[in-house]
């Protein structure tokens, strides 16, 4: 009996079992079973959404790489292109692993957060780079002033693109492997399509300013998150099918959330950075400085800017007095390409005449810096045993500035020819700087490394007689504290010297120190290329310890063998200027001893510049640097900041 009854009490256990089975264990194995194939196509087959997810991906891609390429340009007055440049790849990295992996905001607080983060950004990069910029170490300020405004940005952006391409990969069945893409798109596109901006903005933004176009970019995003569907949508229903996390849920607020969003677009478009309108209907004085735009015009090469230092007692009481004041200059980015003294500092030689006028005719003084005025002594080079015919003399300039050379040259009866890159610097020197009318076959505004090219294809193809050939070249496109790598190389110097009269002679400036790379690589180039070159220097003849200052250099070279003497300069030359006297007079003692650039290099092999190895532009980085430092040190703040 007990044996009986446990054979019923364990078939009883076995029945309770199958049937536990059979409630819990069956419709798993009915998930289980395989589906058919026109089912599993049918699941698979991609909707139209699906296709659309790749427009939204690749317009946030390239949206990063735009909102750099303007963030940059905003940047590039206060900071120069060098400074801006040095850690901005490494910052754009940074935030694209970090927005790829860290953590993803949801996704329409962060298009609403990305709108206002993005419309800012004229506003933020202005302040931010004025206040890092008084640390006086551009590489920490300008690298400060990244991860300050541009990172969270691209941080933003690309965990977008990574929920975005969730979604992408929901519809995929999560095969694609599409997440893994995020960070090399991203990373690659921010700089790599940098070149592709200029010319698309510059041709179809229908003259909008990068400011503008940044608020607009913002205002999409903005737009987007006030407008986005709500939890009953068609689009919420499909990301919630896709497994994704779905919008948040309308609540009681959603309106007040909205406009607020709304005001604070509405607020970043009232609050613009202090910048001058482009173009400018009138001269501009600076509330509380001796300052005075005349001109403020956005090209090629950045914002090209006439300004004038006024004298300190028509500005604000207490106004230090260690700046130059009285001045007219031109300033492209952050550089200063040449100015002139005004006012009461225009003073000329009494046998000089008067003094030189702009187009209306205000007197201007002789030029701010000493090295335009060296770069003229190529004329003193003594002729009497080269092929130049005096009062035949041609001469080229490779660079414009303010045109003082070139004016120079023009009342000593010399033709001239100009090549400058900036139409703007060239209307400039124009109308604020005395340039005289040059005719038209006499001015090429395009670059130098593209014209002296034609030119040495026209000289072989229809032959040029030594006596067309210009017999001076003054060589001088330094600018942000740069010179542009491309017109340093021995090919560039070969194709010049094929236009150049066989006795001519070169004056090439540079800025730096004596004992620097660029300085030895400049020299072992010029040397390899003409044979034969002279060094002078622009500072006091009594300055000491010149190896480790930063100096402007001119370097006079010639194809010729015959020596480079130069003759003693009389009245004529100095044109009334006191200081052409000052430097005319001293030739021989700003030589520079070339043993002082060479360093204890022998043999300038491996410095010599050529197009497939030139690393003078990441030699000049240091330079660049010292450059952006002196030239903060000698002009005052608000100069820089206003433009």
């Amino acid at each position: 009996m007990p044996q009986s009854r446990k054979k019923q009490d364990n078939a009883a256990a076995l029945q309770k079992r199958a049937k536990h089975t059979a409630t819990v264990s069956v419709p798993s194995r009915d998930r289980e079973l395989p589906r058919s194939q026109s089912q599993e196509g049918e699941e698979r087959k991609p909707s139209p959404l699906y296709i659309l997810l790749v427009f939204p991906i690749l317009f946030l891609v390239a949206l990063n790489s735009l909102v750099t390429f303007l963030y940059v340009r905003a940047l590039d007055p206060l900071y120069g292109s060098v400074p801006v440049d040095l850690h901005l790849e490494r910052v754009a990295w940074a935030a694209t692993i970090a927005g790829a992996f860290g953590p993803a905001p949801s996704l329409w607080p962060s298009l609403a957060v990305l709108g206002v983060w993005i419309a800012s950004i004229p506003f933020s990069s202005y302040w931010t780079a004025l206040y890092t910029g008084r640390i006086d170490n551009p590489a920490i300020g300008s690298t400060a002033t990244h991860i300050i405004v541009l990172f969270p940005v691209l941080y933003l952006g690309v965990s977008t693109v990574k929920r975005i391409t969730a979604i992408f990969e929901g519809y995929s069945s999560g095969n694609t492997n599409a997440r893994f893409m995020v960070p090399v798109a991203c990373g690659t596109s921010i700089t790599g399509l940098r070149l592709v901006w200029p010319s698309l903005i510059d041709s179809y933004c229908f003259g909008y300013s990068g400011s503008d176009i940044l608020r607009m970019i913002g205002g999409v995003f903005i737009a987007l998150y006030v407008f986005r569907p709500t939890p009953a949508s068609t689009l919420t229903r499909i990301m919630k099918r896709n497994g994704n996390e779905p919008l948040p849920p309308v609540s009681s607020n959603w309106f007040l959330t909205r406009l607020v969003v709304l005001a604070l677009s509405a607020l970043l478009w009232l609050l613009r950075p202090p910048l001058l309108a482009h173009p400018m209907t009138g001269p501009y004085t600076h509330p509380n400085f001796p300052l005075r735009i005349l001109s403020s015009v956005p090209s090629v090469t950045g914002i090209i800017v006439v300004g004038e230092t006024l004298p300190y007692d028509t500005g604000v009481a207490g106004t230090p007095e260690s700046h130059p004041t009285s001045l007219r200059y031109l300033r492209a980015s952050h550089s200063i390409l040449g100015g002139f003294w005004i006012g009461d500092k225009v003073s000329t030689r009494a046998s000089g005449g008067a003094p030189l006028l702009d187009s209306e005719s205000t007197p201007l003084g002789d030029p701010i810096f000493s090295a335009f005025v060296l770069q003229e002594a190529v004329r003193l080079i003594d002729t009497t045993d080269r092929a130049i015919q005096p009062g035949q003399e041609k001469a080229l300039f490779i660079g414009l500035g303010t045109g003082a050379a070139v004016t120079s040259f023009a009342g000593q009866n010399i033709d001239s020819t100009v090549i400058e890159i900036d139409p703007a610097v060239y209307n400039a020197s124009r109308q604020y700087f005395g340039l005289p009318d040059l005719s038209s076959d006499r001015v090429f505004l395009n670059d130098a490394r593209t014209v002296v090219a034609e030119m040495r294809a026209s000289a072989l193809q229809h032959g040029v007689s030594d006596a067309d050939k210009y017999d001076y070249v003054v060589h001088d496109c330094f600018s942000g504290g740069v010179v542009p790598a491309h017109l340093f190389t021995l090919q560039f110097w070969e194709d010049l010297k094929t236009i150049m009269n066989p006795d001519g002679v070169v004056a090439v400036n540079f800025a730096g120190r004596m004992n620097s790379d660029p300085a030895r690589a400049i020299l072992a180039t010029l040397q390899t290329s003409f044979g034969q070159c002279r060094v002078l220097h622009d500072l006091p003849t009594h300055q000491p310890n010149m190896i480790n200052t930063f100096v402007n250099l001119v370097f006079f070279c010639s194809p010729s063998t015959k020596p480079l003497p130069f003759r003693s300069p009389t009245e004529k030359d100095y044109a009334g200027s006191h200081l052409r006297a000052s430097i005319f007079d001293t030739l021989q003692e700003r030589e520079v001893d070339m043993k002082f650039i060479r360093g204890d290099v022998m043999g300038g092999g491996n410095w010599v510049l050529d197009d497939t190895r030139n690393r003078l532009m990441d030699w000049q980085k240091e330079e660049a640097m010292e450059h952006w430092r002196t030239m903060r040190r000698v002009f005052p703040e608000p100069l820089w900041a206003t433009y």
